[in-house]
């Protein structure tokens, strides 16, 4: 049985690598302009100070915190995934594309990912003082 899955992980693993970086980049960059949109539209409604405070208030919760683990974990791989784009459209591991999908734009970015969402849980969620 574990034959069956390792030789499904070694005919399949690298295959469709390039179909789910193109999604990850559409969609992930969606929800970029979706998140600024709003971004800036929240700003603009932050003119008077009393909103701002209690803006401030509501964005300090830990709902609010897990979201923005949540675009940290966008912005990271729109970003890992854009460099390994440039990458290739620059000629630099065009043999090797799929690896360095897996190995850079996961595997480095989940590396990121953790450094930046650790102290962002820890202090945003674990030690959130209502």
């Amino acid at each position: 049985m574990t034959s069956a899955i390792s030789l499904t992980i070694r005919k399949y693993g690298w295959k469709y690598a390039g179909n789910l970086a193109f999604w990850i980049q559409r969609l992930t960059g969606l929800g970029l302009v979706f998140y600024l949109i709003l971004h800036v539209h929240t700003i603009h409604d932050l003119r008077n100070p009393e909103t701002f405070d209690e803006a401030l208030r509501t964005f300090s919760k830990p709902f609010f915190k897990i979201g923005e683990i949540f675009l940290l974990a966008t912005v990271i791989l729109h970003a890992m995934n854009g460099i390994r784009l440039t990458m290739v459209d620059m000629g630099v591991g065009l043999t090797k594309q799929r690896q360095t999908f897996w190995y850079f734009t996961i595997g480095f970015g989940l590396a990121l990912l953790i450094a930046g969402a650790l102290p962002m849980f820890i202090y945003g969620i674990l030690r959130h003082q209502p």
